[in-house]
């Protein structure tokens, strides 16, 4: 089974600029697209479910908004799992356009401790040797060592296969425990490694020394110039990213994690996941809302992905 965990999901309601900028200190006139379910771990469970792969999705929730946040969830999944929160979920603003992504964020509420018991509980009761355990988005908890001690604890000791997308301390403390996958950007692989990564040889010299430190294998992703891919075998791999309009970059890198399990739970060679994994980024960034199994499939072909060592 696959597990996605969301310690922090939103409501995100979304402002369309078009092809216009945010005017600072002006009236602005966007084109409201409405309130969606947000949160990277369910984002990528629902990326999973346009793929036709089934998925568990965790979501902790709390207030008149994590009510709506639950409405929101059980529409896409049969039998999601809620943890209670102390405070009220997020509501989150979100203005983006062809040259525009600005995001309003307010920090989400902590989980009681009933629910971080429940938590525990089931993955204790449930997680086995071959299941897929999705720990993505930022804690905003206290404890930046959550997602190292669910790993520590519950995934490793069964063989559950973690896939971990967060930043900052939450990231570091995990990378110890041998996540199967991590998806820094260029940025955030300076950050991570503490230097300058401006050419391709600083990536490829970063992602390299970024995989001493734990994790298993490492994508390097490069906006518009696709990414890289350090294999657990030791090759490295350039993939391109698919071209077309670009609609809106939210929730792009969620799908392209999600392209990328599909291709992983089916068993699929390297290069078919990678491929996977970035027409299904693609697919969401042309489009509103996430990106449709017609329209990944669709876009396979235009990847391009060249071994490079």
């Amino acid at each position: 089974m696959i597990y996605s965990l969301t310690i922090a999901p939103s409501i995100d309601y979304t402002l369309y600029m078009e092809d216009d900028v945010i005017k600072l200190g002006c009236t602005n006139r966007p084109v409201s697209k409405g309130f969606t379910l947000g949160g990277k771990g369910v984002t990528v469970s629902r990326m999973l479910s346009n793929l036709k792969v089934d998925s568990i999705p965790i979501v902790a929730a709390g207030g008149s908004m994590g009510e709506g946040i639950k409405n929101m969830v059980k529409k896409y999944f049969k039998n999601p799992i809620f943890i209670p929160t102390d405070g009220e979920s997020r509501l989150d603003v979100m203005v983006t356009g062809t040259k525009v992504d600005t995001r309003f964020d307010p920090p989400a509420p902590k989980l009681t401790a009933a629910g971080l018991e429940k938590l525990k509980k089931f993955f204790k009761d449930n997680l086995k040797a071959g299941d897929i355990v999705i720990l993505s988005g930022s804690l905003g908890q206290d404890d930046k060592r959550m997602y190292a001690h669910i790993m520590r604890d519950y995934c490793n000791p069964v063989g559950a296969t973690v896939f971990l997308d967060t930043v900052n301390a939450s990231m570091t403390e995990a990378m110890p425990f041998h996540p199967f996958m991590i998806k820094p950007n260029q940025e955030e692989l300076a950050d991570i490694l503490g230097k300058e990564i401006n050419t391709d040889e600083d990536i490829l010299a970063g992602g390299e020394e970024l995989k001493t430190k734990g994790p298993i294998s490492v994508m390097v992703t490069l906006g518009k110039r696709g990414a890289y891919y350090f294999a657990e075998d030791g090759h490295i791999y350039h993939c391109s990213n698919a071209t077309g309009k670009q609609i809106s970059p939210v929730g792009a890198g969620d799908s392209s994690i999600a392209g990328f399990i599909k291709g992983y739970a089916e068993g699929k060679p390297i290069e078919e996941i990678l491929k996977y994994s970035m027409a299904a980024g693609g697919s969401t960034a042309f489009s509103e809302g996430l990106g449709s199994y017609t329209l990944w499939k669709s876009l396979i072909p235009q990847i391009e992905v060249t071994k490079i060592k």
